[in-house]
């Protein structure tokens, strides 16, 4: 606090351009909380992967700061099948006991924050997130790093905004744009963690309010995150353009392909979550049971452990990828993958594990991708088909199905890879998924649109608001919070409780509109009090607030009301002097009105 006034009062949020500045902070520490989780699992991987199962994933290009060299030793099938159990039980420990949202993928329950919680994230949640992905993804579970990375900004966006006293509109802005800092972080995908953020949230619509304020946090955490693990994509690829378009009937095909087996992976892991939720057994118990379901897997292909970015990685490089157990390679053993890893992903997060599903529907999505590409070069050998481009277009088709979310695994994946050459197939097989996917969601707390969503209950209506002028429902205004500029804070502190408000309307000369002031943002401490009388006035804290004129309309009210986060809006005339305010109540009294004279009309 400075000389008694709550520091809060000085980074209050003041609008739009508040919101932006905040959002480069969030990304900024976005971008450290990435490097530091990413480090971290890639030294436990070293140890488990390495030491004790005896089994190199590989590692993508953009991820070989982070690879730590793999002890050279033979496979322990012991290992292989108890470590996913024993990180499971860890996991299930460690969430039941101290954290019970850190279970699961991380991304529904951020959703579910922005519908249902206004954006309201308990500031412990993005550490023991962190902790037990890195127990989950350590120990041989099959998820994807982009669930604590997203948790860490988002929880940050969210405890920002607490901490600023910001109304729930702006903490579930704060909250998106720590979501896209993780994202674009962790993908190395500036544009692509943004446009994910706002349209991961919803089936058919994205969150455009909070667009801008999520591209400046991708790109600030892509930047930090960058700065210390080095430049470049997640993928390395070489050079491609689609110049045979003999090849789109192929891509056609493929993007019924990811529809259908995407169908499959909505419906199973939705079977086990809602199985193990069931189950009427201890909850820490329940993530073990799944990590033996993964290690009976891991012990015939034990590819599926992990993010699987890695084998992605060499597939792209072109490298002759054969069964690790049984030396087998071809269009078929590329399709098994695919569905054991369906199933290993489901029966890691589905049980309580931490873990993201972003991850594991590009490597599903790359996975049937190359079973198509290697098909086609075996039905038509004369068409020069490589396979890694239906690899790289199946990842971003897979994600778009079940996540209803066509425009962000476009731009993903081109992010990943650092080109957009891919962008027409990733165009044409993308919206055939999302479309083809209809209602169906890997997120069970996506709503269809904005008007679904309790978060913009107030924007149903908002064209009628639009249309109603306040001179057709007000010819007299409230004055009750109404100060003058001269009067000294501590006033209007002990006369706050007698009207009844804590925002007022600032006024000078002639009853002048000056601007606002808010005790929510600034108050002096009672310590205080005696030794500050009369030495701030309101006028050196006004709060600078647009103002409506009664042939305003009741929408322009609304939104200075939502923008600004105050209780109240100045009803000014043409001469700059102020007839009073609004308040919500009367906004919404003036619509029930209107709409009540409507019905009768009909």
């Amino acid at each position: 606090m400075v000389f008694g006034i709550n520091l809060r009062s000085l980074f209050s949020v003041q609008g739009p351009r508040s919101i932006y500045v905040y959002s480069l902070l969030i990304g900024l520490i976005s971008g450290f909380g990435a490097y530091g989780f990413n480090f971290i699992l890639a030294y436990t991987e070293s140890f488990t992967f390495g030491t004790l199962i005896g089994f190199d994933p590989g590692v993508p290009a953009g991820d070989r700061f982070f690879h730590f060299d793999f002890p050279a030793s033979s496979l322990s099938n012991l290992w292989l099948f108890i470590l996913p159990a024993l990180g499971g039980l860890l996991a299930g420990l460690i969430t039941y006991f101290f954290c019970p949202e850190a279970a699961g993928g991380g991304t529904d329950s951020l959703i579910h924050s922005f519908h249902y919680n206004e954006g309201k994230i308990r500031g412990k949640v993005p550490f023991y997130k962190a902790l037990v992905t890195i127990i989950t993804l350590g120990t041989g579970g099959s998820g994807g790093k982009e669930g604590p990375t997203a948790q860490i900004g988002a929880g940050f966006g969210s405890s920002l905004g607490s901490l600023l006293g910001v109304g729930a509109r702006a903490r579930r802005t704060l909250m998106l744009a720590g979501t896209a800092g993780g994202l674009g972080a962790i993908f190395r995908a500036p544009l692509g963690g943004a446009i994910t953020a706002v349209e991961m949230v919803y089936k058919e619509d994205i969150e455009s309010d909070s667009l801008v304020p999520c591209i400046l946090s991708s790109v600030t955490a892509y930047l930090t995150y960058t700065s210390l693990a080095g430049r470049g994509s997640i993928f390395e690829v070489q050079e491609y353009t689609l110049n045979d378009y003999r090849h789109i009937p192929i891509y056609l095909a493929m993007g019924i392909l990811c529809f259908a087996i995407g169908y499959v992976f909505v419906r199973f892991y939705h079977f086990v979550q809602d199985l193990f939720g069931g189950m009427n057994i201890p909850n820490y118990y329940k993530p073990a049971i799944g990590g033996l379901v993964v290690g009976m897997i891991a012990l015939f292909f034990p590819e599926v452990l992990g993010s699987g970015f890695g084998l992605l990685q060499k597939m792209v490089d072109g490298e002759d990828i054969r069964s690790f157990r049984f030396g087998i390679s071809g269009p078929m053993f590329l399709l098994s993958i695919a569905l054991f890893k369906i199933v290993s992903t489901s029966f890691t997060v589905g049980s309580g594990s931490s873990g993201g599903l972003l991850g594991p529907s590009f490597f599903i999505g790359g996975m049937l991708g190359a079973f198509t590409g290697s098909m086609s070069q075996i039905l038509f050998p004369d068409w020069n088909i490589l396979v890694f481009p239906f690899m790289l277009v199946g990842m971003g088709s897979f994600f778009a199905g079940v996540a209803r979310a066509p425009i962000a695994g476009m731009v993903m994946v081109c992010d990943m890879i650092g080109s957009y050459e891919l962008l027409p197939p990733l165009m044409i097989v993308a919206v055939l998924a999302a479309i083809l996917s209809n209602k169906m969601s890997i997120y069970r707390n996506q709503v269809r649109n904005r008007f679904e969503s309790p978060s913009h209950h107030w924007d149903m209506n908002q064209d009628i608001m639009d249309r109603i002028k306040i001179s057709q429902h007000f010819s007299e205004f409230r004055k009750y919070a109404m100060v003058s500029e001269d009067l000294p804070l501590t006033k209007l502190q002990s006369q706050a409780p007698g009207i009844q408000a804590s925002d007022f309307i600032l006024v000078g000369e002639g009853e002048t509109y000056k601007g606002m002031v808010s005790l929510r943002k600034n108050r002096i401490l009672p310590e205080f009090e005696e030794h500050l009388q009369n030495l701030i006035t309101c006028h050196e804290i006004v709060q600078d607030v647009p103002f409506v004129s009664p042939s305003d309309s009741l929408g322009t009210g609304l939104r200075i009301l939502l923008q600004y986060d105050v209780d109240k809006v100045a009803v000014v005339d043409e001469s700059k002097k102020c007839l009073g305010y609004l308040r919500y109540i009367d906004l919404f009294n003036a619509y029930q009105e209107e709409i009540r004279l409507y019905s009768r009309k009909k």
